[in-house]
């Protein structure tokens, strides 16, 4: 995975300090909203964000609906992408 800084402002970063967020919270929290626009936009399939995540699809779906997000942006290119990460997943399981 490849790092990257993001600067926030300081007012925010205390904010969500004192509401009880760690680092590692934070950056969960960027990575899941910025995962979620990516697939909102249509960018990445359901597959691939939910491997972003390091989510099975149905937990990616879950976290779809608490989010009161759509969950299936089904397009043929969408629907090849899916095949292929369930490929990988079988031949990993063999």
């Amino acid at each position: 995975m490849a790092t990257m800084e993001i600067k926030i402002p300081e007012e925010l970063y205390n904010s969500l300090k004192a509401l009880g967020y760690q680092k590692k919270d934070i950056e969960r929290e960027v990575l899941e909203d910025v995962v979620l626009q990516l697939y909102a936009k249509h960018t990445i399939s359901i597959g691939k964000a939910a491997s972003m995540l390091g989510l099975s699809i149905q937990a990616f779906r879950e976290t779809l609906i608490k989010k009161h997000l759509p969950v299936e942006y089904l397009t043929e290119e969408v629907y090849e992408e899916d095949l292929k990460a369930i490929k990988s997943v079988r031949e990993k399981k063999d």
